[in-house]
C-alpha cells in the first residue's frame, strides 16, 4: 500500500508545527496540559506523535489506525513507548469513545473528502468535554469534480449535491472550481456541522475555530482547528490566541500555506533579519538579491509565506548510506 511521504512534505510539516503552538496557548485558558489525551491518525510514521512527545511530553497520546499493515509499521516507528494503540477506524474509535470528563485533542487528519468524515466531527463534538481541541483535516481538490466532459461534470455536480446536502449552505451549491472558493465552501460546511452539534438554543457550548490553512504538497487540503468552549467565555480565548499571526475566530477565509524551497544556505541568510516587520516579502527580496520564482510579484509572495511560517519549516537533508 502506498503512502504519502509525510516527512517530505513542507506545506504538511508547517500545519503540524502550527497545531504545536495552538496546544501551547490551549494551556493558557487553564488547567494543565497533563490532564488532556492527544488522539489522531498518525500514519505510517506516526511524525505528528514524535512531535507532541518533544514539545509535550505530558499529554497522553492514542494513535489510530485501520489498515493492518500499516499499524505494523506504526508499532515499528514508535518514537516513545508511551503511545497507546488502537487498531480500526476512526468512526468505530469514535463510537466507542467516553472522555469520561477527560479533555481532548484530536486530529481527524483524514486524506480523503467524505460524508462520514463530517459525520465523525459532527459526533465527536457532542462527545468531547469543554476546552477540548479538535483539528480536522480533508483533501479539497477541485479537479475531483472539473476534470472530464460536460456531462461527466454535471454527474459529478450532481453526487456532490446529493452526497453533501445536508451541509451544504445552499442545496443547489456545486463545487467550485477554484481552490480557494472550494475550500471556504468545504469551511463553510464545517461551520454548518459545527453549529448542528451545537445549536444555539440547545446548549451553551459552541466550536470556536482559532486557525483555518489551506495548502498543496500533492493535492489541496483544508485544514481546520478548534476548541469546544462556552459561549459566554469566547473573550478567554481571544486572550488566550492574542498576537497570534494565524488566529482566525470569525470562520474568515483560510490562511494559504505555500512554503518556497530553499537551501540552507538562503535559509541562514534570511533569518538573520526575522522577524522583521512589514513589507517582509520586499525585505527578504532584498536581502537575498536575487528571484526565486519567474517574476518580482511571485518571489516577494513567496518569501513573504518564508517569513510567516519560517518557525514551522523544517529542514530536509540529504544523507548517504
Amino acid at each position: 500500500m502506498k503512502h504519502p511521504p509525510y516527512f517530505l512534505r513542507f506545506n504538511k510539516a508547517a500545519d503540524r508545527f502550527a497545531l504545536i503552538e495552538a496546544i501551547r496557548r490551549l494551556g493558557k485558558l487553564g488547567g494543565d496540559l497533563e490532564d488532556y489525551t492527544y488522539y489522531s491518525l498518525g500514519g505510517p510514521f506516526l511524525d505528528d506523535f514524535r512531535l507532541m512527545y518533544e514539545f509535550y511530553p505530558e499529554i497522553a497520546l492514542v494513535s489510530v489506525e485501520e489498515t493492518e499493515e500499516t499499524f505494523k509499521r506504526q508499532l515499528f516507528h514508535r518514537p516513545c513507548g508511551k503511545i497507546a494503540f488502537f487498531h480500526g477506524d476512526m468512526s468505530s474509535f469514535i463510537s466507542r469513545y467516553q472522555p469520561d470528563d477527560e479533555k481532548s485533542i484530536f486530529w481527524l487528519d483524514y486524506t480523503g473528502f467524505k460524508f462520514s468524515h463530517f459525520e465523525d466531527f459532527k459526533r465527536l463534538l457532542r462527545k468531547v468535554t469543554k476546552g477540548s481541541m479538535i483539528k480536522i483535516t480533508l483533501q479539497v481538490d477541485p479537479k475531483e469534480y472539473h476534470r472530464g466532459t460536460t456531462g461527466d461534470r454535471e454527474t459529478n455536480f450532481s453526487n456532490f449535491r446529493r452526497t453533501f446536502e445536508n451541509y451544504l449552505p445552499d442545496p443547489s451549491t456545486n463545487p467550485p472550481k477554484m481552490v480557494l472558493d472550494l475550500v471556504c465552501l468545504v469551511q463553510k460546511m464545517l461551520q454548518i456541522a459545527s453549529n448542528q452539534a451545537f445549536p444555539a438554543e440547545a446548549t451553551q457550548l459552541t466550536f470556536q475555530p482559532v486557525s483555518t490553512f489551506y495548502y498543496s504538497d500533492s493535492t489541496w487540503m483544508l485544514t481546520l482547528t478548534g476548541i469546544v468552549w462556552p459561549r459566554e467565555e469566547l473573550n478567554k480565548i481571544t486572550n488566550a490566541f492574542n498576537n497570534w499571526e494565524f488566529l482566525n475566530l470569525t470562520w474568515d477565509n483560510p490562511k494559504l500555506i505555500d512554503i518556497p524551497i530553499l537551501t540552507t544556505k538562503e535559509r541562514l541568510l534570511l533569518q538573520s533579519i526575522l522577524p522583521c516587520g512589514q513589507p517582509r516579502g520586499e525585505r527578504l527580496f532584498k536581502k537575498i538579491g536575487y528571484r526565486i520564482e519567474d517574476d518580482d510579484k511571485k518571489t516577494i509572495d513567496a518569501l513573504e509565506q518564508y517569513a510567516a511560517f519560517h518557525r514551522y519549516s523544517p529542514y530536509f537533508m540529504q544523507g548517504f548510506p
